[in-house]
């Protein structure tokens, strides 16, 4: 083992060093949930996976999936991506607005002209006359305009007016949005709800607008009895990793830097972890650290690692 730090992560909603993509259902030779996002990205609205909520307990990996599937929204179809992190309570409107566009500027920094007449400029209300040249003036293309007023009942049909514009936009470029919502049943009362409905409308418009979103299980159970979200936002339940899933992504780090692990060893890792991503980077940083510059991770560097996530564990609990 090189002198090197450990490849493991063991921070919640850090990405993985190498992500599992786990299988979407429990059909044999099923898509992972990346790979079937992606299809339906690339199919369009009329798949029914095209907008999405991705439902787990905690230490689950949710928020490193939704990463995987922005990313490989932007690298394989030219996408892109709004990524909005809810807080609780909160009324989060005017910022994804501002997030969306960020975004387009982002990936599309040569139509940033037409970004701004096309789109940009819709959600434009000046305070004041502003100066020609002026860095906030629609004229300027890398302009972030002001969405002001996004409140109250009107809020929602000035954000699915400036989805639809933004969808025609990308959908002239044969390009697509994908905006993302961690812990979305944080947001306000009522307010999350209202995605259902959003969904339905650009869907119905065939626009290339696809909303994902992420939660704990109970959201899933709202949306259950929501009839708005029939038929407009797939459910998907993150399940814990299976043995193999476990093994992948604790070898292939690994196996990078040329590190293997005794068989024995990685069978107590993966049954410590029980399944959860966040626990297979801890155990796999711990037991990284008791191996201390060796190529092989041992029986005993396993059981030392399961003794430092343990006193982690009761020293945050005291």
């Amino acid at each position: 083992m090189t002198n090197c730090p450990p490849p493991y992560r063991p921070l919640r909603g850090a990405e993985p060093p190498h992500f599992v993509d786990r299988a979407e259902g429990e059909d044999i030779g099923a898509n992972g949930i990346v790979a079937g996002s992606i299809a339906a990205f690339a199919a369009g609205p009329c798949d029914p996976r095209f907008h999405r909520l991705v439902t787990c307990g905690p230490t689950m990996g949710r928020t490193a999936l939704l990463r995987a599937i922005g990313q490989e929204a932007a690298r394989r179809l030219g996408w892109a991506v709004s990524f909005h992190s809810c807080k609780p309570k909160e009324r989060a409107l005017g910022a994804v607005a501002a997030e969306i566009e960020s975004a387009m500027l982002r990936q599309w920094p040569a139509y940033a002209g037409r970004l701004a007449s096309e789109v940009l400029a819709f959600g434009y209300r000046p305070t004041q006359a502003a100066p020609a040249g002026a860095r906030d003036h629609p004229s300027n293309p890398l302009a972030v305009p002001h969405f002001l007023g996004l409140d109250g009942e009107t809020s929602w049909a000035t954000l699915k007016e400036f989805c639809r514009l933004a969808g025609l936009f990308a959908q002239s470029l044969r390009r697509g949005l994908l905006v993302i919502f961690d812990d979305a049943d944080r947001l306000g009362v009522g307010e999350v709800e209202s995605f259902g409905h959003l969904a339905r409308a650009l869907s119905r418009d065939g626009l290339p607008v696809a909303l994902l979103l992420s939660s704990g299980p109970q959201l899933a159970e709202r949306f259950a009895r929501a009839g708005n979200f029939t038929g407009s936002v797939w459910p998907t339940s993150l399940e814990r990793f299976d043995e193999g899933e476990a093994r992948e992504a604790l070898i292939v780090p690994a196996a990078d830097r040329g590190v293997d692990f005794d068989e024995e060893a990685l069978e107590l890792l993966c049954a410590a972890a029980l399944g959860s991503p966040l626990e297979i980077q801890r155990l796999g940083f711990a037991a990284w650290s008791a191996a201390s510059r060796s190529e092989l991770i041992t029986l005993a560097d396993a059981h030392e690692a399961l003794g430092l996530v343990g006193r982690e564990v009761a020293e945050r609990a005291s």
